[in-house]
């Protein structure tokens, strides 16, 4: 188990380039690609197995004999490139790195499922990945695990546009389903700044909360069902698409925030709420300390203005 540190934000994030101003919401230059370790002016991403005192457990290492299965079983989704590897294999604070040697990218549930039974019989080591916008690590290997990515698992199954029942696959981007969800008049349970490159697949295993959680409630109670892959092939189809559903066990809450620790999310079914008809931006403006000019509002207390939302691509003006 990795002790507790405080996380160390890098010194190049705070740090702007020659010239320039290194404070927030100035110029500060260009940041390099993200999971570059030699991008110009950057240091080296430190091993995570240096920075921390981890041991690694005896697992298999891979062999060509595993390439080649892999290769049988994914053709043309298997990656050893060491260039093609390196952002796959650093965080996006670019604090930890890992030293995986193969990723592995599937499209279906079933090529996920022999990968896993393989890995199994091997005993070799498997690090789920999503879209790798995480924050603390936890998509990125510590030592040398295989990584499976759900980047081309990213279908939409079905959708019901009477319920807004969305049915998809782990790797379909978050914006690209509020995009299509929004043209037939739903919206995406939950909205997150890193939208444009986050799976829904990663979301559900990291119970994310967003934008939108006290409006719509979180994960646990908008998905309605998973499809998951245990660590020996199994395939557990939970993917029911009832609102209601007392049969058994509610075994989809278990893989919802686990992290990929009991299984691989490969399919999700997820509750749309109807778009609504109209938005609203509050201000919140705090008044200053006594003495000042507060426009008639009371020292101490808050100033709320309630304003409808401009029409798409016009300027939203100040008013006195």
């Amino acid at each position: 188990m990795l002790p507790r540190r405080p996380l160390a934000w890098p010194a190049w994030l705070l740090r702007g380039a020659p010239g320039a101003a290194g404070s927030w919401g100035r110029p500060v230059g260009p940041l390099p690609r993200r999971g570059c370790s030699s991008a110009p002016g950057t240091p080296e991403v430190p091993l995570t197995r240096e920075r921390y005192p981890v041991r690694r457990l005896p697992f298999s290492t891979v062999s060509k004999q595993d390439l080649a299965a892999f290769e049988r079983i994914v053709p043309g989704g298997v990656v050893t490139d060491p260039e093609a590897l390196q952002a796959p294999n650093v965080d996006w604070l670019r604090t930890l790195r890992g030293c995986s040697k193969v990723l592995l990218r599937p499209r279906t549930s079933e090529e996920v499922s022999h990968i896993l039974r393989h890995c199994h019989e091997r005993n070799l080591a498997v690090n789920p990945q999503g879209g790798n916008t995480g924050m603390v690590g936890g998509s990125i290997p510590v030592f040398d695990e295989i990584i499976l990515s759900t980047a081309r698992m990213n279908r939409v199954l079905s959708f019901h546009s009477v319920s807004g029942i969305l049915v998809c696959q782990a790797g379909c981007v978050l914006e690209e389903l509020s995009r299509y969800v929004e043209e037939r008049d739903f919206i995406m349970p939950l909205d997150l700044g890193a939208k444009g490159s986050c799976h829904i697949g990663g979301n559900v295993a990291t119970n994310a909360g967003g934008l939108r959680f006290l409006r719509y409630g979180s994960l646990h109670g908008t998905v309605l069902g998973l499809e998951v892959v245990l660590a020996d092939g199994t395939v557990l189809d939970c993917l029911t698409s009832l609102r209601k559903d007392n049969t058994g066990y509610d075994l989809k809450q278990l893989f919802i925030g686990s992290e990929g620790t009991l299984g691989i999310i490969t399919a999700v079914s997820i509750l749309c709420p109807p778009k609504p008809r109209a938005v609203n931006v509050a201000f919140l403006d705090a008044v200053g300390p006594e003495g000042k000019d507060h426009r008639g509002a009371e020292p101490g207390w808050l100033r709320v203005q309630v304003r409808p939302l401009p029409p798409r691509g016009a300027a939203l003006r100040h008013r006195d």
